[in-house]
């Protein structure tokens, strides 16, 4: 993991809380990540941020509550590990997962040090080619549909690897092109509820939804 600035902050729930380290200067570290691939197709390193959709599913994970205890969960593009974190705290073992092998260094540390470290993998996994011969009754991910191209993977994961009766949990921050991904997420089985969720960060607050998805068949279509 390089030698980053580092912060902390402390993201206050119902039930506790969940102290973050964090890397203080997101924006220039973004600057000096950012690459273009073989394909000439440009990469941003969107870890190095604490999200306003990770904060609001962290409070939805937590209003699951007994419902997560003893359950397997697998979190897609983990950032810092917020809301796996909040699911362990809720009694589930979760596997996190994130392209980037520091963005899980980051949560594991985190993990670490709110005490879930026990109850926790890490694997460094691009969605497009996941490595699981598992189903998990909870798929957790915040902020993951910001570009066309995730969608067909991130939904092929979804029918290779969420339980029959299994919920994913999408957390975004009200994207335009957001309908285009629960239009396909419909046109490949699968149906979902919309909630809102109001997160304050950095002094301004911001509506994030929270889509809920099931397959058809479990909802009675």
């Amino acid at each position: 993991m390089r030698d980053y600035p580092l912060t902390s902050t402390i993201i206050k729930l119902k039930t506790g809380r969940v102290q973050l380290t964090l890397i203080k200067e997101p924006d220039w570290f973004l600057e000096q990540l950012s690459r273009e691939d073989d394909e000439g197709k440009l990469y941003l390193p969107y870890w190095t941020y604490l999200w306003e959709a990770s904060i609001a599913l962290a409070h939805h994970v937590e209003n699951l509550g007994a419902r997560l205890k003893g359950t397997q969960v697998l979190e897609i593009g983990c950032g810092f590990g917020l809301t796996g974190i909040v699911a362990c705290q809720m009694g589930a073992r979760v596997i996190f997962t994130d392209a980037e092998h520091e963005a899980l260094h980051f949560a594991e540390s985190n993990a670490e040090q709110n005490g879930v470290r026990q109850n926790s993998d890490f694997v460094q996994m691009d969605w497009n080619t996941p490595c699981f011969n598992c189903k998990f009754p909870y798929i957790l991910a915040a902020d993951v549909i910001y570009e066309e191209h995730h969608w067909t993977p991130i939904v092929t994961l979804l029918q290779n690897y969420l339980t029959p009766n299994g919920i994913a949990l999408f957390s975004e921050p009200d994207r335009k092109n957001a309908v285009g991904f629960f239009k396909l997420i419909r046109d490949n089985g699968f149906r979902y509820r919309k909630s809102t969720c109001p997160v304050t960060l950095d002094g301004k607050t911001a509506q994030v939804s929270i889509y809920t998805v099931q397959r058809m068949s479990v909802a009675g279509n």
